[in-house]
């Protein structure tokens, strides 16, 4: 036992309504989902917890998961190994792959949606993959007694460098909703250990969509954890709309374009990062090439 160390309280709401009374209460309480990331920090206890801790457990209502004609929603508190049983027929295939991604399966079981898209200082493989598609977050703000919902796209939900940018107000995520109309060609590719080896990482998804020989669109998301969550509007807009096949040279023109534009905004990223991220962004156009023609 650490002397003078004090467990700190624990809280556990029920419903949405219960939460807000607590974190009215003690707005310095830390949330606790999965608790993967929080106990895989060095310094996680005896860490100090001033206002106690809030235990999302045990609220029912975000652990659901539904389905309609347009779009999927999954609450905050399903976990990565629940999703990928639930979702084998609803999921696009570049999402089930992000979910096999995130450690073992005894990490999967513990690891919840909201808790990995929340974490405040990098990104991981889910956010990267869910701004790919397109998905967007309902997330409550609580702000002195005030409670306001905004439906954000997750993309939105974090600056430049991965950080989560909501202020200093207190949120809580309670579910994402992700369109069931998905790019024909699905790629995530995940280089390095993000969690050990964070420096050395990275994290590319892709999707496009055909209309018979050309694009109609085509979106992506690189992250590089501690350093970059990068979305290319302008690439994209380049892409979706182009004939098919596009020429090579004009492949290794759009790879090295996203090299400059990380480079520009990114000055941390490693040679050898930038390399890998060019090379898998050249081999899903060359893929996109290869399908036209078959």
């Amino acid at each position: 036992m650490y002397e003078g160390v004090r467990s700190p309280l624990i809280y556990t709401p029920r419903s949405i309504g219960e939460f807000a009374t607590i974190i009215a209460r003690h707005p310095q309480a830390i949330v606790w989902a999965g608790g993967t990331y929080l106990i895989s920090r060095g310094d996680y206890y005896p860490a100090e917890a001033k206002d106690g801790i809030i235990d999302l457990a045990y609220m029912e209502d975000l652990k659901r998961i539904t389905r309609n004609d347009r779009y999927v929603e999954i609450g905050a508190m399903v976990t990565a190994r629940q999703l990928l049983s639930a979702g084998r027929l609803l999921l696009p295939p570049i999402l089930q792959e992000t979910l096999r991604s995130m450690g073992t399966q005894i990490v999967r079981r513990q690891v919840t949606i909201g808790g990995s898209l929340c974490i405040s200082d990098t990104r991981y493989s889910l956010s990267t993959t869910l701004a790919t598609l397109a998905a967007s977050a309902e997330v409550k703000f609580y702000d002195e007694g005030k409670v306001t919902t905004h439906w954000i796209p997750i993309a939105k939900l974090y600056d430049n460098k991965g950080r989560l940018n909501v202020g200093e107000k207190r949120i809580l995520l309670t579910r994402i909703r992700i369109g069931l109309e998905f790019g024909d060609l699905q790629r995530f590719t995940l280089f390095g250990d993000p969690i050990r080896k964070s420096r050395e990482c990275g994290i590319v998804a892709l999707h496009a969509k055909r209309d018979q020989n050309s694009l109609s669109k085509a979106q992506f998301c690189i992250t590089f954890p501690g350093k970059a969550f990068h979305i290319s509007k302008d690439l994209e807009s380049k892409l979706s709309g182009s004939a098919l096949p596009i020429h090579p040279e004009r492949v290794n023109a759009l790879s090295y374009e996203l090299v400059a534009e990380l480079t520009k905004m990114h000055s941390t990223i490693s040679d050898l990062q930038l390399e890998r991220a060019r090379r898998i962004f050249e081999s899903f156009l060359h893929d996109l090439n290869s399908q036209s023609l078959s």
